[in-house]
């Protein structure tokens, strides 16, 4: 049996010069593994070729097996939500992702949310449940869009800080 870390829903899109944009552009929604041992954000390379986008450059790049490959370089928008306090949010940004081929096993995800990301957020991991909130610790430059489903956070919130008591 193979164990997976905590994933990710994600919508990728063709990058846009405005929250508006990015919001409107069609989008492809994945689950990505939040990687904290991967330096860079690392996507299947078909999901960037099935938004038509072309690679801004290659990088070498070396993944699990250690057998370096060049890889094409996308740049796309990625919305993901987020948490800040007890408010839900989706953060929308532009960013850099390596293109790789996907792998025969078939995987629950479809890349890696690597170091280049994450160290703009803070991660509550709570291993016993396997669930992982990202919270915002964003700088200013970064748009954030506030959503609706702020009552499904404090619920879920509420269920942890139980299920943390019934521990003790």
């Amino acid at each position: 049996m193979i164990l997976y870390g905590p994933i990710a829903n994600v919508a990728l899109s063709r990058p846009g010069t405005t929250p508006e944009e990015i919001q409107q552009a069609a989008s492809i929604q994945v689950k990505m593994l939040i990687d904290t041992g991967a330096y860079k954000t690392v996507i299947d390379r078909g999901i960037a070729e099935a938004l038509g986008l072309e690679p801004i450059r290659f990088e070498e790049m070396s993944g699990i097996s250690h057998v370096p490959e060049e890889c094409p370089v996308f740049l796309l928008s990625v919305a993901i939500g987020l948490t800040d306090g007890s408010r839900t949010s989706t953060l929308i940004f532009t960013s850099e992702m390596i293109g790789m081929t996907t792998p025969p096993t078939p995987r629950p995800f479809n890349g890696l949310l690597g170091r280049d990301f994450l160290r703009h957020v803070r991660l509550d991991y709570d291993g016993q449940a396997g669930h992982c909130d990202i919270i915002g610790n964003l700088p200013a430059d970064i748009p954030r869009h506030h959503g609706g489903r702020q009552g499904h956070k404090v619920k879920r919130r509420s269920q942890r800080d139980a299920r943390r008591k019934s521990r003790k």
